[in-house]
């Protein structure tokens, strides 16, 4: 991202802040889809492809991940390249502040569709066991296309939540162009049944301070403004997924916790 990029992005949301509006999004119908990829031969097998999908909000993104293992044993397997892809564009900012009244957004202020993005699926060449998981959130017209042989590909309907720099309780923040401004105090998602995989960015890659720490799943990570700034991590059974603490700067990543569940 150049400096004029951001700065015409701080400069945007400025001007809302001065002007004491606090304009709230009009988000397009959110919906999850995905996929299953499995092996058709019990041999381990290296996996390449792409996912091409049309963002159709500003809370577009893309998860992928794979795992060994069943039930309690079920872990994630980081020779596949996990992967959190995040696109997709505001028509209006939203303001996450409870002190703040809201203003309406006008109809022509709708988010628009299509902006694409494509996602690589990928190993690296290293011959997988696992089984691979893709799930998208708002998205139109996704394409998967799997160029390495030996898989077979099913439809999923993946259950997704997420904490974001709009709706996370007790934080004051605005989003705007796909970029947020404030401070995020932390938030808590369930996990399912049998078990999930969360994914976490802090919203201060661009600048700011603070520390948060992702629990939930095989042990504690702690990320901070200065140093790690996103984590993934599964957990095999029913877990709360948390990332807290408090963290005030300027980010590109508005989802700040995505948790998917794995099934059954």
């Amino acid at each position: 991202m150049t400096a004029t990029r951001t700065r015409c992005r701080l400069v945007a949301v400025a001007v809302l802040v001065a002007a004491g509006l606090a304009p709230v999004a009009h988000a397009a119908e959110s919906r999850a889809t995905g996929w299953i990829l499995t092996r058709s031969q019990n041999v381990a097998t290296p996996i390449e492809g792409i996912l091409s999908a049309s963002g159709i909000s500003e809370e577009s993104a893309v998860v992928m991940f794979a795992t060994t293992g069943s039930a309690a044993r079920r872990r994630l397997d980081y020779r596949f390249v996990t992967t959190t892809a995040e696109w997709g564009v505001d028509g209006w900012a939203q303001v996450n502040d409870d002190r703040v009244p809201a203003v309406a957004c006008p109809a022509a202020c709708e988010n628009p569709a299509g902006v694409e993005r494509n996602v690589y699926v990928t190993s690296n060449e290293r011959a997988l066991t696992s089984t691979v998981y893709i799930a998208a959130f708002d998205v139109r017209d996704p394409t998967l296309t799997i160029t390495s042989p030996g898989w077979v590909v099913r439809r999923w309907q993946p259950a997704w939540r997420t904490i974001t720099t709009g709706n996370a309780k007790g934080s004051s923040m605005i989003s705007a162009a796909h970029t947020s401004i404030g401070t995020y105090r932390g938030g808590q998602l369930p996990g399912g049944r049998y078990g999930s995989f969360a994914s976490s960015a802090l919203p201060c890659d661009i600048q700011g301070e603070g520390s948060a720490t992702l629990t939930g799943g095989t042990r504690s990570w702690p990320m901070s403004c200065a140093n790690l700034l996103t984590k993934v991590d599964g957990a095999p059974v029913r877990t709360s997924w948390r990332v807290a603490g408090e963290v005030t700067g300027v980010g590109w990543w508005t989802a700040v916790l995505i948790v998917v569940d794995y099934p059954r």
